[in-house]
């Protein structure tokens, strides 16, 4: 009934921030089609993919939660261990951002190949259509040979 206006709350620096991470990915897929590797057959090649991909995600951000539990245990132990624990914490964290960028650039190429594919097929009506030669000529084609 009412439109309602939606104001965009984020900060420039986010927007940026998202920004350079799609920048990253759009990179990665580069260098993953630089690779030449063989396209993806099916769909479930595909998530065979995506799956080994999200499995090291997964193993990546576990090594987070693992050194924020470290960093909780040494909160009263002093700022030297808390360096050390933030440090854990920023390695790890990169090799999330890794992971999730080299998953992001699977997933496209995975979308990317299927599409193809999915362009190459005919659908069932069109190859009737094709295999089908009933001898109708199109009017056109009659009257320019009378």
């Amino acid at each position: 009934m009412y439109d309602q206006m939606e104001f965009d709350m984020t900060l420039d620096s986010e927007r940026d921030l998202k920004d350079n991470v799609q920048t990253a990915v759009a990179f990665a897929c580069r260098q993953l089609q630089s690779q030449n590797l063989p396209a993806v057959a099916s769909r479930h090649e595909g998530y065979g993919i995506a799956a080994e991909s999200w499995t090291n995600l997964c193993g990546a951000t576990d090594k987070i939660k693992s050194d924020m539990k470290s960093f909780l245990r040494v909160l009263q132990a002093g700022d030297a261990e808390a360096v050390n624990s933030a440090s854990s914490i920023y390695n790890s964290s990169i090799d999330a951002a890794f992971e999730a960028v080299r998953l992001a650039a699977q997933a496209d190429r995975i979308m990317n190949d299927l599409y193809r594919k999915l362009g190459e097929e005919k659908t069932p009506l069109e190859e009737m259509l094709e295999e089908e030669d009933d001898g109708f000529q199109e009017a056109e084609a009659e009257e320019e040979e009378e």
